[in-house]
């Protein structure tokens, strides 16, 4: 399962719906390279970037390669003006489909090019 970015938000606030769902998964979660970036960067002092190392380091980090990459550009392509996909959501979605990952995401329109893709618990 790779974790899109809010949902590693709602986990380190603490967000209940979003514990539960992570503790319960059967194995241990993936977080592409790009979402590390945006929860480090978004980390407002020293607790909580420790807590996000912890977390990080017990999820199955999943770099950017070149296949990676080009599917990413082609998402943009695809969906860049019909559904609003930026490179960041792109990067994500491609590394969940070339390492036959699930994603869990609360924002689905991020995401139109995965067709029975669901909220993991409610927004």
């Amino acid at each position: 399962m790779l974790l899109d970015t809010c949902i590693v938000i709602d986990l380190l606030r603490g967000r209940e719906s979003a514990v539960a769902f992570i503790t319960g998964l059967s194995s241990r979660p993936a977080l592409s390279v790009i979402t590390v970036t945006e929860v480090v960067a978004g980390a407002r002092n020293a607790r909580e970037r420790r807590e996000i190392d912890q977390f990080v380091r017990a999820c199955q980090s999943c770099e950017i390669d070149l296949e990676i990459a080009t599917l990413a550009g082609d998402y943009v392509s695809k969906y860049g003006r019909s559904h609003g996909v930026d490179p960041i959501d792109a990067l994500i979605a491609a590394t969940a489909k070339s390492r036959n990952l699930e994603l869990a995401t609360l924002n689905l329109k991020h995401f139109p090019m995965f067709e029975a893709l669901a909220r993991p618990y409610p927004a």
